[in-house]
């Protein structure tokens, strides 16, 4: 079965999952053979090289492959045989893997999912809303056990888990702008998610087994320096915590953030601790994941790496080594390209919400303090999540003062106080288009929401609180949308 949002129009992976001797699972991963149409050194192929990526703006998608691949003859579309290349994983019964086989193959899709029907159904698995026949009701119940226990171990290793806001435009029949939300990541998502995860952690395991070399995705050792300052920053916000230069440490401060009005700066604020995820052949392992070898092998369709790595076992499984030659070159290339889509992403979202929101001045939303400096307050919303500032000579007339290292403008005045992670309610005032803002003005006086969450209790480990230092304004980094989300 292939699980996937409800607008994606091709489909680059499926699950099948049994349980075989011994109580073992027996998953298979089976990801679009692009390579069969994409040959190396085609013009099919200098095209998607040069392009990279696909990029997913909010009204279209710029493909990395003719929709004719993407969208028919490599798509696993339900009914149809389709090439795959079936990544085979087999797991004790807690889920260890012992077992890795990579193989082409032909498959065909039983059911095509979108992720809304699935959480229907993990909500209430015998419910009657969602038509399925008895094996694929018995198949999302396996996958929902599986990913459980992979996920569980994952966490125990010490990979990370950033919960970053996805923006996504909601646009009417006529292709204009009708909101934005946030997406939401629901099991349905961290089922597939775990799936994509094993099977790219095995292909990689099975390439560098075998000597070739490969494009890994590579997520180097953050530097302790920025971890440093991460401390004295979270320190400030209230959250008592060791050194951040334990990944276990940086794992528990996520952990104590989610759900609170400081999750978003928090999240933001390890994420640029952290260094970018690259691609090249360099044996770095990946850092988020706490994972020692890692590739992209689940998306061939809209990724060129991923294509790279199929024809390296495409090349074992014919008796050679795939040369490392260009690789280094290869890597850069795609890293450069990926970021370019990235911000190009982020740019349109950000010009249609300020599109949007243009047309409604004086609007009223609810909002959170997402940083705060001398010259002002930057919020973004709850509702419309749009990233905006709060000018200081717009603030209820005080005096305030500025505090770096709690992150706070006070006034002298009782209730004038606003501080990171703040609830507050704000009214659209203006839109500059051309210089991509956008201000804000308080609805009423006071910054201090009684929703706030209590501060996380303090622990005593006997050892001196760290001292306090500057702390850095954490600008958000957007994220990859919903469809192109996957590890």
């Amino acid at each position: 079965m292939t699980i996937d949002p409800v607008d994606a129009r091709d489909f680059d992976d499926a699950i099948s999952l049994e349980r075989v001797e011994r109580g073992h699972w027996l998953l298979g991963v089976h990801i679009a053979d692009v390579s069969h149409f994409v040959r190396e050194g085609s013009p099919l192929d200098q095209e998607a090289r040069t392009r990279g990526t696909s990029v997913y703006l909010p009204d279209r998608v710029i493909p990395m492959l003719p929709e004719i691949v993407s969208n028919n003859l490599a798509s696993l579309q339900p009914g149809k045989v389709r090439y795959a290349r079936t990544c085979w994983i087999e797991f004790t019964p807690e889920g260890i893997p012992v077992h890795t086989a990579v193989e082409p193959s032909a498959i065909k899709s039983a059911r095509r999912f979108t992720y809304e029907e699935v959480d229907v159904f993990l909500a209430d698995p015998a419910t009657p809303a969602i038509e399925m026949t008895p094996e694929v009701r018995s198949l999302l119940g396996r996958m929902r056990d599986l990913a459980r226990l992979l996920r569980g171990r994952r966490t125990a290793r010490g990979s990370l888990e950033l919960h970053m806001p996805e923006v996504k435009i909601d646009l009417d029949r006529d292709g204009r702008v009708a909101g934005a939300h946030v997406v939401e990541n629901t099991e349905s998502h961290r089922i597939i998610e775990e799936f994509m995860l094993a099977a790219n952690e095995a292909v990689a395991g099975a390439l560098a087994a075998a000597g070739a070399g490969f494009l890994r995705r590579i997520h180097p050792q953050p530097d302790p320096r920025k971890l440093r300052q991460l401390t004295e920053f979270v320190t400030e916000l209230g959250f008592e915590v060791d050194s951040l230069e334990s990944r276990f440490e940086l794992q528990r401060l996520l952990d104590m953030a989610r759900g609170r009005p400081e999750e978003h700066a928090v999240h933001y604020a390890v994420l640029r601790s952290l260094s970018r995820a690259a691609y090249g052949p360099q044996d770095d392992g990946h850092y988020a994941l706490a994972s020692d070898c890692y590739c992209h092998f689940t998306s061939p369709i809209r990724r060129y790496p991923d294509l790279t790595v199929h024809r390296a076992l495409e090349a074992i499984a014919k008796g050679r080594r795939p040369p490392a030659d260009g690789l280094v070159q290869l890597g850069g290339e795609c890293s450069d390209l990926e970021r370019r889509a990235e911000a190009s992403e982020r740019e349109l979202v950000k010009l249609k919400l300020l599109l949007f929101l243009s047309k409604r001045i004086g609007e009223e939303m609810d909002a959170v303090v997402t940083g705060v400096e001398p010259f002002g307050l930057f919020v973004q919303g709850l509702a419309i999540p749009a990233e905006g500032l709060v000018p200081l000579d717009s603030l209820p007339d005080d005096i305030y003062r500025y505090d770096k290292a709690s992150h706070t403008l006070a006034g002298r005045r009782p209730g004038r106080s606003f501080r990171l992670g703040d609830r507050v309610r704000v009214a659209v005032a203006r839109v500059d288009l051309d210089r991509r803002s956008l201000d804000f003005r308080l609805v009423a006086e006071g910054g201090r929401d009684s929703r706030r969450a209590p501060p996380p209790p303090r622990r005593n480990r006997g050892r001196n609180r760290p001292e306090r230092g500057p702390a850095k304004r954490h600008k958000p980094r957007g994220k990859k949308g919903q469809r192109r989300g996957r590890p």
